[in-house]
């Protein structure tokens, strides 16, 4: 492969917006992704028509470059009711999930010292409620141990959007893997050559040229680039599966300063609704291991999401105990007979976030004193290694689907200014 390449590595929404991006620059441009799918993170099945998210399912917030794309893929979106249940004591209580938790976080301060978001919430004079509840959010949301991540972190991602801090959200009527189809079209209508199932283990370089080296299908393969965009995910990266020659010393203290969430979903899929209203919005059960519940109205289905600490413990239980969890806390959320609920159950679709080998986890997030760490890790290196990805953004939200985009396009763009 001749050396005018720029290799993409890594085929997220991140590597894919990068390639799209160069290519569309009339750049030459191959794509390497080690599994036989492209999206990452974005992960969608089919239980028929009905699309079955088992990763990022919610647009938020206001992304001109993620709707832009949407519109560019003629993709429909539908809106998510903004309606939050708490549950307790058996109980449904209604509540106004983001007004408990913006009055905690305009509470923080960035002009005072950073600190872990726990020691934070301890000094406040909340409700041992409203407290729960955020550390939920914290969570379930960042993906986030309470205890690590800093709330210097948190105010900067809270800042992404003044007139959207996250009450708005949407869905991709046909599953979020369309948005990722429309990409993988207009890359390959752009003359990118995208490679699958190319497990790349080893990466040389020196300025001005790149070659990686791995396997496809059990044989090795190589290639050649002047440049690479590194678009894996901080797992990986953490993981040291991927060996970089010489070594990122400059980067070895933000891959290893910032940290890597993990989040498990479970999805029920019923043979009718047993539940009122049928798109209800949102459950908070702070007091069960799978908190955070949710309705679809593009199926008979029941998400729960459980993030962070809760998601680290759960993880260590078998598949099996995972769904018969699931089954039992969704039992006593809708108040139903056990025994109905899986009379009633056709399927469970369940994905654990750490346990896949090419993402190692679901979210990053910036630790107590790590402001600088994202912005470092996406910095690049000689003209010669650039970086994408979620754990590159450092002005929004960490995570999003919108921050993983954005930070492809903005690799992209290095590259270019370059003078590659």
């Amino acid at each position: 492969m001749e050396a005018k390449d720029i290799l993409v590595i890594g085929g997220g929404i991140a590597g894919l917006a990068a390639a799209v991006e160069l290519a569309r620059a009339d750049k030459s441009v191959v794509l390497l992704e080690a599994t036989h799918r492209l999206g990452g993170r974005i992960l969608t099945r089919r239980a028929g028509a009905m699309p079955v998210e088992l990763g990022a399912e919610f647009i938020h917030g206001g992304s001109p470059s993620l709707w832009k794309q949407l519109r560019r893929g003629r993709l429909k979106t539908i809106k998510v009711p903004n309606r939050f249940h708490l549950f307790r004591n058996g109980h449904l209580h209604r509540m106004n999930l983001w007004t408990e938790v913006e009055q905690v976080m305009e509470k923080i301060d960035p002009a005072t010292r950073d600190q872990s978001f726990a020691a934070f919430l301890a000094k406040q004079k909340f409700s041992e409620t409203t407290k729960r509840l955020v550390t939920n959010f914290v969570e379930g949301f960042d993906a986030a141990d309470p205890d690590k991540i800093g709330v210097h972190g948190l105010a900067a991602a809270g800042e992404e959007d003044d007139e959207d801090p996250g009450e708005h959200q949407f869905r991709v009527q046909r599953g979020y893997s369309t948005l990722i189809d429309t990409f993988e079209h207009e890359a390959k209508m752009a003359g990118v050559r995208i490679q699958k199932n190319t497990v790349i283990k080893h990466i040389r370089w020196e300025t001005g040229r790149v070659h990686a080296t791995g396997r496809k299908k059990g044989k090795p393969v190589s290639f050649d680039g002047h440049a690479a965009v590194i678009a894996l995910p901080l797992g990986v990266l953490k993981s040291k599966s991927v060996r970089f020659h010489p070594p990122l010393r400059d980067k070895n203290q933000a891959i290893a300063g910032l940290k890597f969430g993990n989040v498990i979903k479970v999805i029920l899929e019923f043979k009718r609704v047993f539940w009122h209203p049928r798109d209800f919005g949102f459950v908070v059960a702070i007091d069960e291991s799978i908190p955070t519940w949710w309705s679809d109205p593009r199926g008979i289905i029941l998400t729960g999401w459980v993030g962070g600490p809760k998601a680290d413990e759960l993880s260590k239980k078998t598949v099996s105990q995972v769904k018969a969890r699931a089954l039992a806390i969704a039992a006593k959320i809708f108040d139903v007979d056990p025994a109905f609920l899986r009379k009633q159950l056709k399927q469970i679709h369940t994905h654990d976030w750490r346990k896949d080998r090419f993402v190692g986890g679901a979210s990053s997030y910036v630790p107590v004193d790590g402001a600088r760490l994202p912005k470092n890790l996406a910095a690049s290196m000689q003209n010669t290694l650039f970086f994408a990805g979620e754990a590159t953004v450092s002005d929004t939200q960490p995570g999003t689907v919108h921050g993983a985009l954005d930070s492809g396009i903005r690799a992209a763009k290095e590259v270019l200014v370059s003078g590659l």
